[in-house]
């Protein structure tokens, strides 16, 4: 008789679970992280709004757009997150023709490259000559000669690969380096920078990837029609943040700089990158002389 109560029991203890079972997926469709695009096709240029909720409200998170198929260590192109914001909407611009995803990334600090929501869209060419100019971009390329700009210096084609982050806990600094170097004024005004994007899109689609590996570099600076292509890895070790930064020569299939710098917070990591951007222009000038 009491193996029957005992037996009762646990079948009612069952059935109380799935009852409950039944009704989570209800609720943590309430909870998940969302995120979606106003719409599901674009032209080329046009304005993206991108709706996000139940995030965690950290400044450290970020929402990016990449090219379908990146892995999901490409930052490609990111904005950060408003601190205390559980959902809202962030503003991007369509890139070049293709097929692209937004993610977002919540709670980064803890968990890295992790992707918490993703959604597909596609982006389309306003004009026939715009699919053309999209399809001549993943053709491999001969280097070009550097053009010459009104003061007479020439105007290298030149590349900013992502900074490998060696850690999880570096990750946030790799985007910071990258970035900071692409925007420092004198580089905009010396060389031909690739655009994120383009970059980004010309990667997924001829299913290759961007670090700091010197094989890896030539053949891609090769196809692009690259004079340079500027690499590097960051490492956080404590307090301290370690960036190691080169510079490839494309045409001579050589290192033409390389630096190793410490710093020890985001402003002085910014500031010791824009240091360091000096030497590398010079180098690189001096180096097709």
């Amino acid at each position: 008789m009491q193996k029957a109560r005992l037996k009762l029991k646990h079948i009612v203890f069952l059935i109380v679970l799935m009852l409950i079972a039944a009704g989570c997926p209800s609720a943590m469709a309430d909870t998940a992280p969302l995120i979606k695009t106003d719409k599901e096709i674009y032209n080329a240029g046009e304005t993206v709004r991108v709706n996000y909720s139940n995030a965690p409200g950290s400044s450290r998170d970020w929402i990016c757009i990449v090219a379908a198929g990146s892995s999901d260590n490409d930052a490609g192109d990111y904005q950060y997150m408003p601190g205390g914001a559980s959902q809202g909407e962030m503003i991007f611009t369509a890139p070049a023709p293709g097929k692209y995803e937004v993610r977002a990334y919540y709670n980064y600090s803890r968990k890295g490259y992790v992707v918490s929501a993703r959604y597909s869209f596609s982006v389309l060419s306003v004009a026939p000559a715009k699919a053309v100019a999209a399809e001549e971009k993943i053709k491999p390329a001969e280097i070009p000669a550097a053009k010459v700009a009104a003061a007479g210096v020439p105007q290298f084609n030149v590349a900013v690969f992502h900074f490998t982050p060696l850690s999880v806990d570096a990750t946030t600094y790799g985007i910071i380096v990258t970035k900071t170097l692409i925007n420092v004024p004198k580089m905009q005004s010396l060389f031909a920078i690739m655009d994120r994007k383009d970059l980004e899109f010309f990667l997924s689609a001829n299913n290759l990837q961007q670090d700091d590996k010197i094989d890896n570099i030539i053949e891609i600076g090769a196809r692009l029609g690259l004079n340079f292509v500027i690499a590097g890895n960051v490492e956080k070790r404590g307090s301290l943040i370690i960036t190691d930064c080169k510079a490839v020569s494309i045409a001579k299939r050589n290192i033409a700089f390389t630096n190793k710098f410490i710093s020890t917070g985001e402003a002085n990591l910014v500031s010791n990158v824009v240091k360091m951007s000096n030497s590398l222009i010079e180098a690189i000038l001096r180096s097709e002389n």
